[in-house]
């Protein structure tokens, strides 16, 4: 789960945002945030350039991605999640308001993503009047939660099965209804299942200090929003015992520091 990277990430871009209107707002802004590029977004790559095309009305990003952790040609088979993904993103924060610029600009956006180091890339375009129905028609809380859960699962589905450590295998990732589970195969000849057993507090309270990470501890915010826990279940190979570390919606939700 440390290794875990929600679409997201790469894509929610923090920009400083002015109170002007119109098409020269939308032309200050742009010119504002090619100043701060590339932008580096974590793990997940870097804003290469960002530019505004007056002419044409056309705001572009570029996106240059770690190929490791997200590729260009995942996105290819997914492109509706790509396009969810930033239909999220223009709901959030400054992101909106820009998306509002754009709007008032009736200007329209081309998200171009790159792996580094390839010519690999995918395009998104967002229409100005799709740009329109998205600010007209705001995602609520509840809806930005799901999504974001649902891109975080078809993503982390993407790169299965893979190590988070030596003899530690993650094959499954699901959701029950009432909680996000990873199933992890623990390899036998290096780790003793009945040690784990018996050392399960501890090794919650470890995943604990773990959730309070940053990025994990905005996971467990949305898990928490969603009223949904967290296991992570652990099998043994050969033998198939299983150990099982979980947390309930209110215990993430103490996490998140989000308890009422």
């Amino acid at each position: 789960m440390k290794k875990c990277i929600n679409l997201l990430l790469f894509i929610i871009l923090t920009l400083a945002v002015s109170s002007c209107a119109g098409d020269s707002a939308l032309k200050m802004q742009i010119e504002s945030g090619k100043k701060h590029c590339p932008m580096n977004l974590g793990m997940a790559g870097k804003l290469t350039s960002m530019s505004y095309n007056e002419k044409d009305r056309e705001v572009e990003f570029v996106i240059t991605l770690n190929k490791q952790v997200t590729d260009v040609n995942d996105l290819k088979q997914d492109p509706q999640s790509a396009r969810e993904a930033m239909r999220l993103a223009l709901s959030k924060g400054d992101m909106n308001k820009l998306l509002k610029m754009m709007v008032d600009a009736e200007a329209s956006l081309k998200v171009i993503y790159k792996n580094r180091g390839s010519k690999d890339e995918f395009t998104v375009d967002f229409p100005a009047s799709e740009l329109k129905e998205i600010y007209d028609n705001p995602m609520d809380e509840n809806a930005v939660n799901k999504l974001m859960l649902e891109n975080q699962i078809k993503s982390e589905r993407n790169r299965l099965p893979y190590n988070i450590d030596k003899g530690l295998k993650v094959t499954e990732i699901k959701d029950n209804g009432s909680s996000l589970i990873y199933v992890c195969e623990v390899d036998e000849d290096l780790y003793e299942i009945d040690n784990m057993v018996d050392g399960k507090e501890e090794l919650k309270k470890n995943m604990k200090d773990m959730l309070k990470d940053r990025t994990m501890r905005k996971q467990a915010e949305i898990l928490a929003a969603l009223n949904k826990g967290f296991e992570y279940d652990y099998v043994g190979k050969p033998s198939g015992k299983t150990v099982v570390i979980s947390f309930s919606a209110a215990e993430l939700a103490e996490i998140a520091g989000k308890s009422k």
